[in-house]
């Protein structure tokens, strides 16, 4: 079963936003938003993706779900979820196909993203790609001689938990040096703010700093901003430096706004990957933005779920 030339539903679930989309002959044609609620625990987040999807009305073939968290594609389950409260081993694919009647698959949403670049983004046309996200925390997925990688657990690509110094400082997740706590929102916005108390910044006249704003302004040309993302731009390459040493991809995609940073940010990650890797002069690859926003994770899980059979519903 193929994506073209049938009705199919994409849900992309985050912990402020249910992002769905009506789908035909593989191009969204209608989309939704509606709000999680996450804080009141998987009843109402499982009523709000069924809402989701019934708003579109027509017949469909396959629903694919995109969530952040350790999922369970094999066998349908969150087995947890950071973005949502009270979400362990939910049964999520096996109670939207019993409403709906139709095969449902779900994975986990940084690997949906992956899949969507690859079948028509960015990484279209190539077999070895790696894929990461960069928000408050720092996500990862790759596809290896063709095929999506979920590791032996279905754990594969956590790219914000590489070790990138081992005597580091604590990350989130209470281990040492791990990349995402060098890279991750909060560190970017502390970072920055710091600095804005003794330099002159664009940065200054907005009330709300984000690592959105921060990456416009670099592109804009601020110099803290352009500072900043080059040192994120460097802490990312070392990371990357081990995953182009382990998989030896042809495209690395950047997925999400920080993308926006531009040349500072890829010229670091280049610069800095190719200093710490073996046969640099040997290896082509490509470090690149993402294609499709926040249309990739929905159309990777739609493509999921007409074209993999890991999920018993």
């Amino acid at each position: 079963m193929t994506m073209g030339k049938k009705y199919c539903i994409g849900v992309d679930v985050g912990g402020t936003n249910i992002k769905s989309a009506f789908i035909k002959d593989g191009k969204i044609i209608k989309r939704v938003k509606i709000l999680t609620h996450a804080e009141q625990g998987p009843g109402t987040v499982v009523d709000q993706i069924k809402n989701a999807i019934q708003t579109f009305t027509k017949p469909i073939s396959h629903i694919g779900i995109g969530i952040a968290g350790i999922i369970d594609s094999r066998k349908g389950i969150v087995r947890y979820s950071p973005n949502l409260a009270g979400w362990t081993n939910v049964r999520l694919a096996q109670t939207i196909n019993k409403k709906f009647k139709v095969p449902v698959k779900i994975l986990n949403d940084v690997n949906a993203i992956c899949l969507g670049e690859w079948k028509f983004g960015a990484g279209k046309g190539y077999n070895n790609i790696f894929l990461f996200t960069l928000g408050t925390g720092v996500g990862g997925a790759a596809v290896c001689e063709g095929k999506l990688l979920f590791g032996a657990n279905g754990f594969a690509g956590e790219f914000g938990h590489s070790v990138i110094k081992y005597d580091g400082k604590r990350c989130t997740c209470n281990q040492f040096g791990h990349l995402e706590g060098y890279v991750g929102a909060r560190y970017i916005v502390a970072r920055a703010r710091r600095r804005m108390k003794k330099r002159k910044s664009s940065l200054r006249k907005y009330k709300k700093i984000t690592p959105r704003i921060i990456a416009q302004e670099a592109k804009r040309g601020d110099a803290l901003a352009k500072e900043i993302f080059a040192e994120i731009g460097f802490y990312i390459g070392v990371g990357l430096s081990n995953i182009i040493s382990l998989f030896d991809p042809e495209v690395i995609i950047v997925s999400g706004g920080i993308s926006r940073a531009g040349k500072v940010l890829f010229e670091s990650m280049r610069k800095t990957a190719e200093q710490r890797i073996m046969g640099a002069q040997y290896r082509k690859f490509k470090i690149i933005p993402g294609k499709l926003g926040d249309d990739a994770g929905i159309l990777g899980a739609v493509y999921f779920a007409g074209n993999f059979s890991t999920s018993s519903t």
